[in-house]
């Protein structure tokens, strides 16, 4: 901060304690008025001319300010230098503006779930604001906290670093980032619009506000107590939702991965009954698109073939019962299969009513050619 800047500080700060014993809000617009001017009259001053010399000690100025405004002369004035308290108003309204925007931070990542927890950082923002908000726009008390001005040197680095250039990048996008905050606590409402209509109402009037907030808190540094707590619950929507976006797109993977399709069991034969009982021998199946139905086939089937026609299956692949198969010496050995059905199926076959137990058919042996 230029000896210019602080010595309208320290001169304003003098007034302030001069007319200290009016009411608050008596002595803010005694010094809305003349804020602006002081500012414009330090800058017209000679280099080695302060505003002392041309107006006079701050006790003095605020006399005949107090004097023009019909007040009567204060009768006692203690000095500004005698006046130094750990928790003065301005302080505790900064450091409330701190904590309910950090607080507003870490409410907002859990406000979809449970919007009554903003409650908190807005009981603590008004009354932060109530205890400066008769001090006027510029909020001179606050900007002259020695927290404050660190906080401002800090971010004025000097002229022509990276950092420098940074901030003002990022400054030139803050009519970008007042659009943006207003659609992330549009989202927020929106998402809440189901589930709780007073969070709903609340984090929509929020969005609609802090439209009109970020420009004006530029020249009412009063709007801060607004302006910023709502950046920082649009920020906590945000990590909420990216938070529950990535749950969800986790649990769906993690869902497809342990899904097992049926178990398709395969049949190297199948067995048809009748009614009665009896088995069915010589039965052709086929699907609802006339398509055979085909078990896989034994590969000794293929070694069965006629010299003419080239590689033949003795039998149709959607024939069953299928005959075992053997191939020896250029011959296919096929043997029928027996009536009883195999142990898994005769458990569940209906008995035959009145017939006798059929007997095996005895081993045939076939030529390709037949």
């Amino acid at each position: 901060m230029n000896t210019q800047a602080l010595g309208v500080e320290y001169y304003l700060t003098g007034m302030r304690a001069a007319l200290d014993d009016l009411p608050p809000n008596e002595v803010a617009e005694i010094m809305e008025d003349v804020e602006a001017h002081i500012a414009e009259l330090s800058s017209e001053l000679g280099e080695n001319e302060t505003l002392e010399q041309r107006l006079g000690p701050p006790e003095q100025y605020a006399q005949e300010l107090r004097q023009a405004a019909g007040y009567p002369a204060r009768t006692e004035r203690l000095p500004v230098t005698t006046k130094k308290q750990l928790l003065t108003r301005p302080r505790v309204a900064a450091w409330g503006l701190a904590a309910a925007t950090g607080i507003t931070l870490l409410a907002g990542a859990a406000a979809l779930r449970e919007p009554a927890i903003l409650l908190l950082p807005a009981v603590i923002l008004v009354l932060s604001l109530a205890l400066v908000n008769d001090r006027g726009p510029a909020q001179q008390e606050i900007m002259n906290l020695p927290e404050t001005i660190r906080l401002k040197k800090w971010l004025t680095p000097e002229p022509g670093t990276p950092a420098e250039r940074a901030i003002t990048y990022l400054r030139s996008l803050q009519p970008a980032w007042w659009l943006a905050r207003a659609g992330l606590l549009g989202l927020g409402a929106v998402l809440l619009a189901g589930r709780d209509i007073l969070g709903f109402l609340a984090i929509a009037a929020v969005a609609v506000v802090s439209v009109f907030a970020g420009p004006r808190a530029k020249v009412d540094r009063r709007w801060l107590w607004f302006s910023l707590p709502a950046s920082a619950l649009a920020v906590g929507l945000l990590l909420q939702v990216i938070d529950t976006t990535a749950d969800q797109l986790a649990y769906n993977t993690s869902s497809r991965s342990s899904y097992q399709g049926p178990v398709l069991e395969t049949y190297e034969n199948i067995y048809a009954y009748d009614e009665n009982g009896k088995l069915l021998t010589n039965v052709l199946l086929y699907d609802q698109d006339g398509r055979p139905i085909n078990a896989p086939r034994d590969a000794r089937y293929s070694t069965c073939h006629t010299p003419d026609n080239g590689p033949e299956p003795v039998i149709p692949a959607n024939r069953y019962p299928r005959p075992q198969v053997d191939y020896q010496n250029g011959r296919c050995y096929t043997v029928e299969p027996t009536v009883t059905a195999p142990s898994s199926t005769s458990s569940t076959a209906p008995p035959s009513s009145g017939s006798a137990t059929p007997s095996s058919v005895p081993p045939t042996s076939v030529s390709p050619s037949n």
